[in-house]
């Protein structure tokens, strides 16, 4: 109760640098270009054991792309939600300093700033590919209402920082294919949302 010895705050958000922290572990350990740096000989050890004749799910190779994908989706679903992105918005009015358009600024350069002038790996690739079209959803298509105003024009704003990023053209063939896949996204996305 208001006035009782020992009360606190109902809602204390978590200090800035504990926020900023785990924003840096994500883009480190999850987010880099060399998060899932592994020796290449180890990459062949990884096919499922196999017991007996029971192996008719599909191909028997590692999906290594695929299972970091699905980890760094993960991530990002949570982080993007948008009861999430709501929390942290709210949370500004009673004391959070580490706000939405810091942190999605954070995302965004955590996904592409790092090789934004280089060749991009095929592990960033599926990430950015992933991240440009979760932004998109956030601005067009059916999931739109979920969204509070704010995340919709930070992911507006995230778009366009994209653009510009994936504008550069140097790298080699596979990172040009990529920026092309990525400007071709948001262009029709941003057109989209103009109509």
């Amino acid at each position: 109760m208001v006035g009782q010895k020992g009360q606190t705050m109902p809602y204390t958000p978590v200090s800035f640098l504990d926020q900023k922290r785990a924003m840096e572990t994500l883009s480190k350990n999850v987010f880099s270009p060399d998060a899932f740096n592994s020796p290449n000989d180890l990459y062949n050890y990884l096919a499922m054991q196999r017991r007996g004749f029971d192996f008719f799910r599909g191909t028997e190779d590692p999906k290594i792309h695929n299972q970091v994908l699905s980890y760094q989706k993960n991530v990002l679903k949570h982080i993007l939600h948008p009861n999430t992105l709501q929390r942290i918005v709210d949370s500004e009015l009673y004391g959070n300093t580490y706000g939405l358009s810091l942190m999605m600024t954070d995302l965004n350069n955590s996904i592409f700033k790092k090789d934004a002038q280089t060749n991009v790996n095929t592990f960033r690739q599926n990430l950015q590919i992933a991240y440009t079209k979760n932004l998109i959803s956030m601005v067009s298509g059916s999931g739109t209402g979920k969204y509070i105003s704010t995340a919709r024009s930070m992911a507006i704003y995230n778009l366009k920082k994209i653009n510009k990023i994936a504008s550069n053209s140097s790298g080699d063939i596979s990172t040009k294919a990529h920026r092309l896949h990525l400007r071709t996204l948001i262009d029709n996305a941003l057109k989209e949302i103009k109509s």
